[in-house]
């Protein structure tokens, strides 16, 4: 009795093609692969694509309307749409990586800066953003040390800046930047034109 086996090449050839076309599926089927709203609530709106423009633990920022900055005061997230309000937060930071050219007639900055602190283990990061009607969610992830735990007594000031391309926003206009942490608690909101 002769059993016929296929040469290792087809073999392989033959695994591949299915690999493939499982993926292909995966991508395609509604649900996989996309983007959705967070805990799959769609009435959380659109989400608008972030692109990160610098991001960091050191910086020298103080809040925009008070410097110095208490440790103790929470995060100060803002929406930008212009190269002069971009300028004086850039001033005031004195970012440790050099924040390149944006582009205001396309793009807008988000902007979360957790403020200083005096040792490691704090971080700061700006998640998603969702838009539904005039009100945009911007979910913002913090991380702070356990309590009791050996940090790096250094100081820090996390930051992290991305872009929103303005054509993403619909509508345009004056929009509503609210702000929440990780566990849904508003950290700020403020009107922006976009």
């Amino acid at each position: 009795m002769h059993l016929e086996t296929r040469p290792p090449q087809k073999t392989t050839l033959l695994l591949s093609i299915i690999c493939i076309c499982i993926a292909l599926v995966s991508i395609a089927t509604p649900g996989c692969g996309g983007e959705a709203a967070p805990d799959g609530d769609e009435s959380a709106g659109i989400e608008i694509p972030l692109q990160t423009l610098a991001q960091d633990v050191t910086s020298e920022y103080g809040r925009i309307d008070e410097i110095p900055v208490p440790e103790d005061t929470p995060p100060e997230c803002v929406a930008i749409s212009d190269e002069e309000e971009f300028q004086r937060l850039v001033s005031l930071s004195y970012f440790q990586e050099p924040i390149g050219y944006v582009d205001f007639d396309k793009y807008i900055v988000i902007a979360a800066m957790q403020g200083p602190k005096s040792t490691g283990g704090y971080a700061i990061s700006i998640m998603h953003a969702f838009q539904s009607g005039s009100e945009v969610r911007v979910e913002v992830e913090l991380v702070e040390p356990e309590p009791g735990s050996m940090t790096v007594q250094v100081l820090t000031s996390p930051y992290h800046l991305v872009l929103a391309e303005r054509s993403a926003f619909d509508p345009r206009g004056e929009l509503v930047f609210t702000f929440v942490d990780q566990e849904d608690n508003r950290i700020s909101q403020q009107p922006t034109e976009v």
